[in-house]
């Protein structure tokens, strides 16, 4: 179910019981095995300031899909600031005594994650194996191809600049020099430039369109793309419940 179904399916059963909604909390695009989401935050931060006394999800997947963490919220967190929590589509209602489900619900849900996880982990192996290009932007020089979305094919538009940057840089120029020189010719830093490259603005403002001194020149001459090689996984999740990663 897309968030706005969820959304209007949760809007409904609020105002058929009369309820007074005091805020939504979308963490659209994060995992539910992390509890280090911004409006799941944000949403505790409320409770503990005693402005929120009913939470309410579609399921218990929906508040979190580590089974240790949810039943922290649901048996002690919740109770201690006198909140009750409902589970729309699993019955689940903190007020009523049998509740027993919940807990096996949740390893459930755990257990999903955790099998998601591992077959998306064993793709990208497999992938990564095959040569395949899995990062999310392309270096600079290069784009996706129009039928393989995995392949890298030569960006006309910015080679140039490309081979312009390492003949410079081959020639003794700094990487701080190189860059300074790409800024006031106005060209875009790589982030902003794939982008662009679509008719699209970077969805984050604060990235800059400049080049940010040596730091991105040196970056590229590190890139082992532009010696025809494709090195994938270098680094690797710990643990899919806090998704942090280590080299």
């Amino acid at each position: 179910m897309s968030i706005s179904n969820q959304r209007d399916m949760l809007l409904s059963y609020i105002q058929e019981r009369g309820w007074r909604l005091r805020d939504i909390y979308i963490d659209d695009g994060y995992s539910g095995t992390t509890f280090e989401r911004p409006d799941f935050m944000r949403m505790i931060s409320d409770i503990e300031m005693g402005k929120l006394n009913l939470v309410i999800t579609k399921d218990l997947s929906r508040l979190g899909k580590n089974y240790v963490m949810t039943g922290q919220y649901t048996d002690f967190f919740f109770p201690q600031f006198g909140v009750r929590y409902i589970a729309v589509n699993e019955g689940y209602d903190s007020q009523n005594a049998d509740n027993d489900i919940a807990p096996f619900k949740n390893i459930l849900n755990e257990m999903y994650a955790k099998d998601i996880s591992k077959k998306v982990l064993s793709s990208r192996q497999t992938s990564a194996r095959q040569g395949k290009f899995m990062g999310s932007q392309p270096p600079l020089g290069y784009m996706r191809s129009q039928t393989d979305k995995h392949l890298l094919v030569p960006d006309e538009d910015a080679a140039s600049i490309v081979k312009r940057v390492f003949k410079d840089f081959a020639d003794g120029d700094s990487g701080r020099h190189i860059a300074d020189i790409l800024n006031k010719e106005g060209f875009p830093s790589p982030a902003v430039y794939h982008y662009g490259k679509k008719g699209k603005t970077h969805p984050n403002p604060k990235v800059s369109n400049t080049w940010g001194g040596s730091a991105t020149i040196l970056q590229m001459m590190k890139n082992e793309v532009y010696i025809g090689n494709t090195v994938q996984n270098k680094r690797s999740v710990t643990s899919f419940k806090t998704g942090k990663r280590h080299p």
